[in-house]
């Protein structure tokens, strides 16, 4: 066997759902023999043995990455529905990219569709927020918008103006109280009793790499999500001030404004 068939040979066995042993059961005797053929053993450490030393670490390094970026939803769904999440996970989605970082991507639409969700309503959204902050951590860097800059706009050509987020920033509907929940696990506190509290979280990371979330209230994160999606400065109040145009005042908005500047959640 060249190089290529024994990495195809050991991916296949290091990821079979039930283990080498397993694998090997299963398959035909061109495998068998191949897989004899291929690994050394010894009289005190067989083969099989030998590669599944590989398969666990292969798991457990990928379960070990989704726990570290879905902090709050390991959690809040516990240990072992957690770690019987992420199995399936790695069954459906073998790692496919040399940045282990970008492995678990996927997780949060998984579960929306996963037996979990139905246990924990709304798990799948804290997992998108938990995703969205692990994001963050890795975005590019990017010059932010000074208020010197929204200085020497003209009056007149303010409405026309478009402000861009940073890449970084990400808005995320949340059923749950993110804010609070992610506190108590912060404190290695119980999970809490809690109800559904649908909002938008805001996800960003400031000039300084800290990452940060809060909760919005609704009139902003439509202003958020118009400045997002491209549209004007004047379209982005509108979006704010809601269909009766009494959701936000121009106050609002103008304190929003110096909390975005303030945040570095702008763009340059």
């Amino acid at each position: 066997m060249n190089l290529a068939q024994t990495q195809a040979l050991m991916w296949r066995a290091i990821r079979w759902p039930t283990g080498v042993e397993g694998f090997l059961a299963q398959a035909d005797v061109d495998t068998r023999r191949a897989f004899a053929q291929t690994f050394a053993q010894s009289p005190s450490f067989g083969r099989v043995a030998r590669v599944q030393v590989y398969a666990e670490a292969y798991f457990w390094r990928l379960y070990e990455v989704a726990l570290d970026q879905y902090p709050v939803t390991a959690w809040l769904a516990g240990g072992v529905p957690f770690h019987d999440l992420v199995t399936d996970f790695v069954l459906a989605h073998p790692s496919g990219t040399p940045d282990i970082r970008r492995f678990a991507a996927s997780l949060p639409p998984m579960l929306r569709t996963h037996a979990l969700a139905t246990q924990h309503p709304g798990l799948a959204d804290v997992a998108a927020v938990d995703w969205a902050i692990s994001d963050a951590v890795d975005g590019a860097d990017e010059p932010r918008l000074r208020a010197e800059a929204l200085q020497a706009i003209d009056p007149h050509d303010w409405p026309a103006t478009r402000l861009r987020l940073t890449a970084t920033a990400a808005l995320v509907e949340c059923a749950l109280p993110y804010g609070a929940l992610r506190k108590a696990w912060a404190a290695d506190d119980d999970v809490p009793a809690y109800e559904s509290a649908p909002a938008t979280m805001l996800v960003w990371r400031q000039a300084d790499h800290g990452v940060y979330q809060r909760t919005l209230g609704a009139p902003e994160a439509r202003a958020l999500r118009a400045l997002q999606q491209g549209f004007t400065f004047a379209q982005a109040c509108d979006a704010a001030a809601g269909h009766d145009a009494t959701d936000a005042s121009a106050a609002d908005v103008a304190g929003w404004l110096r909390r975005w500047l303030e945040d570095g959640l702008l763009a340059r």
